[in-house]
Order: C-alpha cells, then sequence, then structure tokens
C-alpha cells in the first residue's frame, strides 16, 4: 500500500472522528437553558445577580442562542467543533436602559471571549480564553419534567439568513449569508467561511446600508454590494 493512500486514508479518519466529536458536543448542548448563578474571575472576584431568573441562555439546536441580560435581550450563534470546546458568533443585543449593574457590562464584553464549556451536577460552566467562568444553573422552567423543548423562539426580530454569490471585479467569487436584526439601529451579521462579521446600520439614499469594521454590506434591489477587507464585490441574492 503506498504512503500516499496511506496518508489519505490517516486524514479521512481524522476528519471523521472530528465531525463525530462536533456532532456529539452539538448534541450535548443543543436544547439546554439556565440561569446564570455566578460569575467567577481569574483573581476569584465574584459576581452575583440580583434575580438569577433575569440572566438566561438558551441553546438552540439550529446553532442559535437567546440571551437574557437584565432587561435586554438578545441572540447569536453558537457552534462547538470538539468535546468541551464553546465559540460564540456576534451577539445583537437590545439596548434598553437598565439599572447599572456590573454583570449588564461584563456579559457583553466576555461573550466572545468563551472558548469552552462543562457540565458539572447538572450545572453549566462557561470558560472564557484567558480566565473566569460563568455557572449556570437549570430554570425554573426546564428543572421540572416537561415536553421536548421545541427551538426557543429569538426575541429579536429577524429575517434570514439569505445567501448571496458575490462577484469581484476582475474575477474571482464568493459565496456569503446574510441575516438582519430588527435592532436599534437595525444590524446584520454576514457569514463568509467560518467568520461572521457584524455590520449596523447607517443612513443612505436607497435600500439598507450597513457599515463594520473591515465590513460594509449595502442591500439593495433585490442585490447587494459589499466590500470585505477593502475588496468591493457585487452581489446577487439565490
Amino acid at each position: 500500500m503506498s504512503s500516499y493512500f496511506m496518508s489519505l486514508v490517516v486524514a479521512a479518519a481524522i476528519l471523521s472522528s472530528l465531525y463525530q466529536a462536533a456532532q456529539n458536543a452539538t448534541a450535548g448542548l443543543a436544547g439546554t437553558s439556565g440561569q446564570l448563578v455566578k460569575f467567577q474571575s481569574g483573581s476569584d472576584k465574584t459576581l452575583v445577580p440580583d434575580d438569577k431568573a433575569k440572566y438566561t441562555i438558551d441553546f438552540g439546536a439550529d446553532g442559535k442562542v437567546n440571551l437574557r441580560i437584565d432587561c435586554n435581550r438578545g441572540g447569536g450563534t453558537w457552534e462547538s467543533w470538539g468535546s468541551n470546546q464553546l465559540e460564540f458568533g456576534p451577539l445583537a443585543l437590545t439596548r434598553a436602559m437598565c439599572p447599572p449593574r456590573p454583570l449588564n457590562d461584563r456579559i457583553p464584553k466576555d461573550w466572545q471571549d468563551v472558548r469552552s464549556y462543562a457540565i458539572k451536577n447538572g450545572h453549566l460552566f462557561l470558560s472564557l480564553i484567558g480566565s473566569g467562568t460563568y455557572e449556570f444553573e437549570p430554570s425554573v422552567a426546564s428543572a421540572s419534567p416537561s415536553p421536548p423543548l421545541s427551538r426557543p423562539k429569538s426575541p429579536i426580530e429577524s429575517r434570514g439568513p439569505f445567501e448571496f454569490a458575490c462577484a469581484q471585479d476582475g474575477g474571482g467569487s464568493v459565496t456569503v449569508k446574510a441575516t438582519f436584526y430588527q435592532t436599534t439601529p437595525g444590524l446584520v451579521l454576514v457569514a463568509r467561511g467560518g467568520e461572521t462579521r457584524p455590520a449596523f446600520q447607517v443612513l443612505s439614499a436607497d435600500g439598507g446600508k450597513y457599515e463594520g469594521r473591515d465590513i460594509m454590506f449595502w442591500d439593495v434591489h433585490g442585490g447587494a454590494l459589499m466590500n470585505w477587507d477593502g475588496v468591493e464585490f457585487k452581489c446577487t441574492r439565490r
């Protein structure tokens, strides 16, 4: 048996094991919901919510996650590519004026720094890339026996995701998916490959124009114009 063929066999085995690990990890979190018990920092500083029921998280089986932070509600995406690994996409959050509390500022800042999770004695622990852990317990609704959970409805109205075929001047094309959220200002999450970038709506003469860091997305007349890392694309919705 040639070394080339053996390399293909080994590569296929590795990919298969990674895929199975991702499937198992996803199955372990899908449908999970909880309310915040506390945040423990690496310096042993502890933050405890005044009301656990005001700080909740719900993992959908479709890769979407819903969050409540005091009087605000939000949503985003989650993925797990291996045992105990976890990453969140950008968070779309309402902007109501809640009473000032440390957790209200801390959670959105830490959101995309989560890198792993663990489930111990029925509690969910989310660990940050540096140091710090959020501990959640089953919510009152999920602690008692109930019918199988359906996907929680997003607290923020959204449209999409819509798929666009985007062509670059001079050749080359990419496929992106755009999901539009009814926040203030409006938000679009543009996914290309394994990366998702947020952009917020700005004033425009026509259509819906969104701008963010290294991303511009202008949805107009059934198509779109996109600037990704300074490269211009013309997009057609599929």
